[in-house]
């Protein structure tokens, strides 16, 4: 995999392949879970009490940006846990509500390799050290590909642009 840190991905990288559980408790993968819509995910944890609040709050922004937008596709935020045994549904549940998630923001947490996991997403070996996470956002078609990834803390409107744009908003 290249080692690129913004900007476009390519070629483009199909989502993984990874069984995730929402905050309801559900299992799916989220490969699935992104299909048909276009993404924009982030990766945090519940616990996390330094970047992931800034990273909530600048979700909460992109969501009362994209209010009323329509495009050929449906949008969707994710929240992607880093803390598999850390994070429970419920944490995740309570996190995603403090942050004031609305329908289209979800939070999943991952089963499996979360180190193999970042550094698919991020396109480089991660810091082993969750503090040390990615504040990057990842951003997927609506064919479940990830096509571009943002600078760190990107401002909420060029996350609105970029999302409006690959729904054809």
């Amino acid at each position: 995999m290249a080692h690129v840190s913004a900007g476009a991905v390519e070629p483009l990288v199909p989502a993984p392949d990874v069984l995730v559980v929402d905050a309801a408790g559900q299992r799916q993968r989220l490969d699935a879970l992104m299909q048909g819509k276009v993404t924009a995910l982030q990766t945090m944890f519940t616990g996390c009490s330094s970047v992931c609040p800034l990273q909530g709050a600048m979700f909460g922004a992109v969501q009362g940006g994209l209010a009323g937008k329509k495009g050929r596709y449906p949008m969707q935020l994710l929240s992607l846990s880093i803390d598999p045994l850390g994070d429970s549904p419920q944490a995740m549940q309570a996190w995603l509500k403090k942050m004031g998630a609305g329908r289209a923001w979800q939070g999943v947490i991952p089963s499996g390799d979360v180190v193999a996991l970042r550094s698919r997403l991020a396109g480089r070996p991660p810091s082993e050290n969750l503090d040390k996470h990615a504040t990057q956002v990842y951003f997927f078609n609506a064919s479940a590909q990830m096509c571009w990834r943002s600078q760190a803390l990107p401002q909420p409107e060029d996350v609105v642009a970029i999302m409006a744009f690959l729904a054809g908003a």
